[in-house]
């Protein structure tokens, strides 16, 4: 029995692309070259200072801004959930409003900022200012949260396992509406991270291409207004996608390395979940990160939850937007969710050989028409934290709208 399905009733993103939707998938579909030096401060003393940053006139556009340190992750945050609980024309006022969000660094931005100001200003912050839960925003669109709220830490999976955890509310009968999704902003410590691993890429991001040298970092948000199916038609919400099942596995088998098993079961677990067979699924919308070490594994795990049926097409938008962290689950579902209505899947960029050894179809080029009604979404994170979605076009519960219209 297939689970209860959820729908996707509104969306909301600030990326370096801007906060609109079209925007993302216009660069996407364009392959849009957006990566460089960090726009806040220069790191040339890093080997690589490489990445896909916000834009600073685009931040400058945003409220919140202070004296004593801006608080980026919290500015982003309530950007995209006012504008996916906009774009719902959802009324928190009437019905029980719950957020859920996932975050890596949040709160660490505070105690960075206050590093490079003077000593003044560090006296005027509290505790409750490095608090990664105050991304939370205080309320929905002026009215107060009537459902749960939390923030979880999943490491590059927190974008994904965040709307999985927001759908368990829903389910359980503990919210009407969830807003859910993850955000991340670009901090030193994280660029000096990720250069002390040797991840870092110090040209473009190539998923699955056989020249690929590791990730380009990236920052944004991107959250998204769940219902209930039947409770969304029910009051005529526009319905953008189907969430139609979910997995989520931790394996915990190395640190930084995913592991085969736990991304297959998760795969496994998303598509029993939904009721959908591995010959459904129209593309992937892969974690691909461009690590010789993801990417192997994702192929390798694909092939292992799918048996003897040929992997899908394949794309991934770290090569575009760059891994934004927690946000990167996050900005792979909204591109599906735009590639299910726009018919077609968008390329992976800068693709020059499609590594011999993985053997996959990779959707490079330009856009390609999408050939069906369902799609999955990989993330995975450090320390073996997996999430995997099955996305589904509206029509795909074609049944299901015209029973709640007769």
């Amino acid at each position: 029995m297939r689970d209860m399905p959820i729908a996707i009733t509104g969306i909301g993103v600030f990326s370096p692309l801007g906060g609109t939707p079209q925007a993302m998938w216009d660069a996407l579909a364009g392959q849009a070259e957006l990566r460089g030096p960090w726009a806040k401060r220069a790191l040339s003393a890093y080997p690589v200072d490489n990445v896909v940053s916000i834009p600073e006139d685009l931040w400058a556009s945003l409220p919140g801004a202070q004296a004593r340190g801006d608080n980026r992750s919290r500015r982003i945050a309530a950007y995209a959930v006012d504008a996916a609980l906009a774009d719902a024309q959802a009324d928190p006022l009437s019905q029980r409003a719950g957020c859920v969000l996932g975050t890596t660094t949040a709160g660490v931005e505070i105690a960075e900022n206050q590093l490079r100001l003077p000593s003044a200003h560090c006296e005027a912050l509290s505790e409750a200012d490095m608090d990664g839960s105050s991304i939370v925003p205080d309320h929905a669109r002026g009215a107060p949260w009537r459902g749960p709220t939390l923030v979880l830490s999943m490491a590059c999976s927190s974008g994904l396992a965040a709307p999985a955890q927001a759908i368990d509310m829903l389910r359980a009968g503990e919210a009407d509406l969830m807003v859910a999704g993850g955000m991340d902003v670009l901090l030193e410590y994280t660029v000096c991270g990720f250069n002390g691993l040797r991840l870092a890429s110090g040209g473009p991001c190539r998923p699955f291409d056989a020249g690929r040298r590791g990730v380009v970092l990236s920052e944004g948000a991107a959250c998204f207004c769940l219902e209930p199916l039947d409770a969304a038609l029910q009051r005529g919400a526009r319905v953008r996608a189907v969430i139609a099942g979910y997995g989520i596995s931790c394996d915990a088998e190395h640190v930084t390395a995913p592991d085969l098993d736990g991304v297959r079961r998760a795969v496994c677990q998303a598509l029993a979940a939904a009721g959908v067979k591995p010959e459904q699924l129209g593309a992937v919308f892969t974690h691909g990160t461009g690590t010789l070490a993801n990417d192997a594994t994702e192929v390798a795990a694909l092939r292992a939850a799918f048996g003897t049926q040929a992997l899908p097409p394949l794309t991934s938008v770290k090569s575009i937007l760059g891994h934004s962290q927690a946000a990167a689950g996050a900005f792979s579902l909204l591109a599906a969710t735009l590639s299910l209505a726009q018919g077609g899947v968008p390329p992976t960029a800068g693709l020059q050989q499609i590594d011999p050894a993985l053997d996959v179809d990779v959707v490079h080029g330009g856009v390609r028409a999408l050939s069906a009604r369902h799609v999955l979404v990989d993330a995975f994170g450090f320390g073996g934290n997996n999430c995997v979605m099955v996305l589904a076009h509206p029509a795909a519960y074609a049944a299901d709208i015209g029973r709640l219209a007769a």
